[in-house]
């Protein structure tokens, strides 16, 4: 059984992260210097091994076998520190999400307006359809108790792709992905991305990333998501999409569809749009259009 040794520094992300890769089958620690009250009642709750500074130190080098290194940069920690001085293999969070991933249809969601709200309609179909997947979010999944699941045997993985866009490196731009969605750019100045210009940089890389013969699917409305897709390589299909076409009955508002209408809550065109693009991103992974129609229509009724 490998053993992982997270350094959480007492981000509640990295809390999630060691119960997901606990229900995966690693042996996991995790230390932090605030791991108190709820989260560390799940950690023991899940046999979660609360540690110090000792699974990393010399002794313990035969038993950890990787070490995720914090969320937050800080390279002179001294467990950091300790780990490098044992050799041991030190990754980031979206190093190890993408070791996790390597083997698996990558969908890649950017929605910074409503992050995780296309993935999360992706995910009910999916259930529906009985279609097993992984996904690994930084910021809430609507619908879904959990961030973060992990296993061996699902052949699909959903990532969201604007989750750690103040890391550095810029490791998850490595993710490269089979399907990459894109709804929308915001820009705000960061450390990493200190011009619109090198946060434009970042997502022409991840664009230029997807694995060969993949999709690129994006919302036609907005002019820069249209220069990128107009600039793909000729192996990549570019999709585009508008907002979800809809009729108007009296107060109510409902999906116009080959199928029947559907009514639907919150139909702004953000709204739309994502609906269209959680439809197209479901028809390239084997669920056809009525398929999707059936399953958002029990979904507006269950919500």
């Amino acid at each position: 059984m490998k053993r992982v040794h997270i350094i959480s520094l007492g981000d509640a992300y990295m809390f999630r992260l060691a119960v997901a890769l606990q229900e995966k089958g690693y042996s996991v620690s995790c230390s932090g210097v605030d791991i108190v009250g709820t989260e560390a009642d799940i950690l023991r709750e899940k046999n979660i091994l609360l540690a110090d500074l000792q699974p990393v130190s010399d002794p313990f080098k035969e038993k950890v076998d990787l070490v995720v290194a914090p969320l937050q940069s800080v390279p002179d920690h001294p467990e950091l520190v300790r780990a490098k001085e044992s050799g041991l293999l030190i990754l980031s969070v979206p190093e190890l999400v993408l070791r996790m991933a390597k083997d698996k249809i990558r969908l890649v969601f950017c929605n910074p307006r409503h992050p995780n709200r296309i993935m999360s309609t992706v995910l009910k179909a999916f259930r529906k359809q009985n279609m097993r997947c992984d996904y690994v979010a930084l910021n809430e999944i609507p619908g879904q108790e959990k961030r973060v699941s992990l296993s061996y045997d699902a052949r699909i993985s959903l990532l969201e792709g604007d989750a750690f866009l103040e890391e550095e490196p810029l490791t998850h731009q490595l993710y490269k992905p089979h399907i990459l969605i894109m709804a929308d750019l915001l820009w705000h100045p960061t450390k990493t991305h200190a011009t619109f210009e090198s946060y434009v940089d970042f997502w022409k890389g991840m664009v230029s990333s997807i694995e060969r013969d993949g999709k690129f699917i994006y919302n036609q409305n907005i002019p820069l998501l249209q220069e990128l897709a107009d600039t793909v390589r000729d192996d990549i299909t570019a999709v585009p999409y508008l907002p979800h076409p809809i009729m108007k009955i009296g107060d109510s508002v409902e999906l116009e569809t080959r199928y029947g209408q559907i009514p639907v809550v919150l139909p702004d065109e953000e709204f739309l749009g994502d609906i269209n693009a959680a439809r197209l991103a479901c028809r390239h992974l084997g669920v056809n259009d009525k398929e999707f129609y059936t399953i958002f229509t029990e979904l507006v009724k269950s919500s």
